[in-house]
């Protein structure tokens, strides 16, 4: 990958990788805001791809999502690894030494809307290993 474009699609997966985890949370977009010290827009932003966060707020989402920042970047990896092989299986195995990135080929193939889909696909996928249980909060 190259560039901004870069940034903007790993932006993508990893703000739909901590959608994923405070949905599977049960926890609102505020309440998560609130845990990190972030406004809700904030987050909204992150989540949709608009964002992403620094190094300081992205171990404070790991925290409140109850997961390490490992954990998460691993993830993203996955779900881009993901994305990419179904990007190829779309467009067919000629398409691999190409030199341009593969989420080109999607854009190209499906557009913003069939990349974001294809995103939200590879990330249920990506996070197929259970997320621990919510730690009982202390009163």
């Amino acid at each position: 990958m190259s560039g901004e474009n870069e940034a903007f699609v790993y932006a993508l997966v990893l703000g739909r990788v901590l959608a994923s985890l405070r949905e599977r949370r049960g926890m609102s977009q505020g309440e998560l805001a609130r845990r990190v010290g972030i406004t809700q827009s904030t987050l909204s932003r992150m989540e949709r791809g608009h964002g992403q966060p620094d190094a300081f707020t992205l171990k404070k989402l790991a925290e409140s999502l109850e997961v390490t920042v490992a954990e998460l970047t691993t993830w993203v990896d996955k779900a881009l690894e993901r994305s990419r092989q179904a990007t190829l299986g779309a467009i067919g195995p000629s398409a691999e030494p190409s030199e341009k990135p593969w989420w080109q080929a999607a854009l190209k193939v499906a557009g913003a809307a069939g990349l974001a889909g294809l995103v939200a696909f590879a990330v249920s996928a990506a996070l197929d290993k259970p997320v621990k249980a919510p730690r009982p909060r202390k009163k």
